[in-house]
């Protein structure tokens, strides 16, 4: 049932108001098709987390790289891009595949397990879902990221992946750029990351992705927090409709994110390790209810599948803000449906998914 999209590979997507360069093909994840139990849950989510550590490191050693090439041309980002073009060239692009392969292909396959298991909860506001004090609202989680680089000092203005590194690396937030210049291989001028902020985040990446695998390695997982995930993260898929919108009028989301892939890509991740650690409790609730646990499988299968064809119709015309709504509208009554149905599951079982 997941032949249609493990393995996928997704290349950056090219919009108009930032520089597109062509990356090498940067694949998902492969999610196994039976976990075999909770085990088979941490399994993975330690081989993705290695993954996030390797893609970490190389955006250090490519961050410190492009850094020594500016301290070579004066401190000036954009003099080093005239004396030496294809060299500044080929390190924003290493940069720019080690965050994709650090999040779009790396921690959002994770993010469903991370976000959902109260124990390793705390990363997905630190490292991808938490927001800026400045803009949070009573119910919303604040990223606790705090970076000091030179005349820029970063305090709780949302998370490491999304708010900072990003658009970072893609120069789409001009307070993280020092100047723009036309490079080769790009359709458009490139917003130049400053030197001592890619660093420093590169340096945040490895030290918290590095915490999370110290903290993965350490987690036991129970059938309580796989339910856990089913019931916080289901019902999330709505959201990132919102956001895939907001990238859509405006060509990225504020504060210059989601430019690096769709966030359908995104949406696929969550989704598809949230329906592994359905699969890892599936079997103990099949022995009570099996129409029960056939209908909760053939949920995570439908909204994966409907993830599928709103892709393929994004790839044949761009779609209208108007339908993104009515399809996240569509998503919410998928995900709504099933959250329902996976707190019956849990009950069968004995675990009440309102208790920590």
């Amino acid at each position: 049932m997941f032949d249609n999209f493990l393995g996928k590979s997704v290349v950056l997507c090219s919009m108009g108001l930032f520089a597109a360069a062509t990356l090498a093909e940067t694949t998902a994840p492969t999610l196994p098709s039976d976990v075999k139990g909770t085990a088979g849950v941490k399994t993975y989510l330690l081989a993705v987390v290695e993954q996030t550590n390797t893609a970490s490191a190389d955006l250090k050693k490519a961050a410190g790289e492009y850094a020594k090439l500016i301290a070579d041309n004066g401190n000036s980002a954009e003099a080093a891009a005239k004396a030496k073009p294809a060299e500044v060239a080929a390190l924003i692009k290493q940069m720019r595949d080690a965050y994709q392969r650090i999040d779009s292909f790396g921690y959002e396959y994770i993010e469903g397990i991370v976000a959902g298991v109260p124990a390793l909860m705390k990363y997905d506001i630190e490292l991808d879902a938490g927001v800026p004090l400045a803009k949070a609202e009573l119910q919303d989680n604040v990223a606790d990221v705090k970076i000091v680089a030179g005349d820029v000092v970063i305090d709780k203005e949302g998370s490491l992946n999304n708010f900072l590194i990003e658009p970072t690396v893609f120069g789409t937030n001009p307070r993280f750029t020092d100047g723009n210049a036309t490079l080769p291989g790009f359709d458009a001028p490139v917003g130049l990351p400053k030197p001592k902020l890619v660093v420093a985040l590169a340096d945040y990446a490895v030290d918290a992705y590095g915490r999370l695998k110290k903290d993965a390695i350490a987690w036991e997982p129970s059938e309580k927090d796989c339910f856990h995930v089913v019931a916080n993260m289901t019902p999330t898929l709505a959201d990132y409709f919102d956001d895939w919108k907001e990238t859509k009028k405006y060509g990225m989301a504020v504060g210059g994110r989601f430019v690096a892939v769709s966030r359908l890509s995104d949406m696929r991740g969550i989704m598809a390790s949230t329906r592994l650690a359905w699969m890892a409790v599936a079997g103990d609730v099949r022995t009570k209810d099996a129409a029960l646990a056939d209908k909760v499988t053939l949920g995570y299968d439908q909204i994966l599948t409907f993830i599928d064809k709103i892709e393929a119709r994004e790839a044949k015309q761009s779609l209208k803000v108007e339908t993104i709504d009515a399809l996240g509208s569509q998503a919410k009554e998928k995900a709504d449906k099933l959250t329902i149905q996976g707190a019956q599951a849990a009950a069968l079982v004995g675990i009440d998914v309102n208790a920590r």
